[in-house]
C-alpha cells in the first residue's frame, strides 16, 4: 500500500506544477501583450499624422488596457508566488535528495 505521505505529496506537487504552469502562461500573455501594444499606438499615431479620422481615442484606449494588463497580471501573481513559495521551497529540496540518492 502506498505511503500517505507520498500521495499528499504527489499531490501537492501536480498541485505546484500547475500553478507554477498558470503562472507562467500568465506572465507570457503579460509580456507578449505589452510587447504588441507599442506597435499598435506607433499606428494609431501614423493615423493621426495623416489626419485619418477615428470615432475613438485608440491611444488613451490602449494606454488603459496596458495599465488594466498590469494591474490584472500583478494580482494573479503577485499573491500567488508567495503563497507557493514554501512549496517551491520544499520541491526544490525533494529534487536535491533525489539528486543525492541518485
Amino acid at each position: 500500500m502506498p505511503d500517505e505521505s507520498k500521495i499528499e505529496n504527489k499531490s501537492e506537487k501536480d498541485l505546484l506544477m500547475r500553478v507554477m504552469t498558470h503562472l507562467r502562461d500568465v506572465k507570457m500573455i503579460k509580456d507578449r501583450t505589452n510587447d504588441e501594444i507599442e506597435p499598435m499606438k506607433k499606428t494609431v499615431m501614423l493615423f493621426k499624422k495623416h489626419q485619418i479620422k477615428m470615432q475613438e481615442d485608440y491611444l488613451v484606449d490602449l494606454e488603459n488596457s496596458r495599465i488594466a494588463l498590469v494591474d490584472v497580471s500583478e494580482k494573479a501573481l503577485g499573491p500567488v508566488k508567495e503563497s507557493i513559495l514554501n512549496l517551491q521551497k520544499k520541491e526544490a529540496a525533494n529534487i536535491k535528495d533525489r539528486l543525492r540518492k541518485f
